[in-house]
C-alpha cells in the first residue's frame, strides 16, 4: 500500500505504460507512480485546484478542471508548465466539471456551471462547439465515444 501525504486522490488513470497517474484535488498534484511498488517517480504541482482530470497517452498529454477559469492542458513528461488553457465562462459555482479528449485526444470536452458543455479543438484551445443543455445549472458529468 501507498500513502501520499497531503494528497487527496481526485482522479487516477492507469497508463500502457504501467505507470499510474494521480492528480490531487486540493494540492493542485500530478504525480506518476511505477505500477510494482507505488514508489513517487514524478511530483508535479498544477498550481490549480484539480476537479477532475483525465490522461490522453498517445498524445502524451492530460487536461484538468482548473477550478477557475476552465481547463488546463499539460505535457505527461515536463516541468508542468501549462500547455494551453480551454477558457469557459467564469464559474459562478465551485464545483468539479468533468473533463476529457475525445476523437483520439484531437478535441476536449468539458461541463461548465452555466448549462453548457464546450468541445475544445486540442491543438489551438478553439471552441469548436457548445452545446446547450439548460439556461443555468451543471454539467458536471460529461462521455465522449
Amino acid at each position: 500500500a501507498v500513502q501520499l501525504e497531503n494528497t487527496v486522490p481526485k482522479s487516477v488513470a492507469f497508463a500502457d505504460n504501467k505507470a499510474i497517474y494521480v492528480f490531487g484535488l486540493y494540492d493542485g498534484k500530478f504525480m506518476k507512480l511505477e505500477d510494482e511498488d507505488g514508489t513517487i517517480v514524478e511530483e508535479v504541482s498544477c498550481k490549480s485546484l484539480i476537479g477532475h482530470a483525465a490522461v490522453c497517452q498517445k498524445r502524451g498529454v492530460f487536461v484538468v478542471d482548473n477550478a477557475t477559469d476552465g481547463f488546463t492542458l499539460y505535457r505527461l513528461e515536463g516541468k508542468g508548465e501549462p500547455v494551453r488553457t480551454f477558457v469557459t465562462a467564469l464559474p459562478s459555482l465551485s464545483v468539479p466539471k468533468q473533463v476529457a479528449f475525445g476523437e483520439e485526444g484531437k478535441v476536449v470536452v468539458g461541463g461548465s456551471d452555466t448549462g453548457l458543455a464546450y468541445i475544445f479543438d486540442r491543438k489551438t484551445g478553439q471552441v469548436l462547439e457548445t452545446l446547450h443543455h439548460a439556461d443555468a445549472g451543471l454539467v458536471q458529468t460529461i462521455a465522449v465515444s
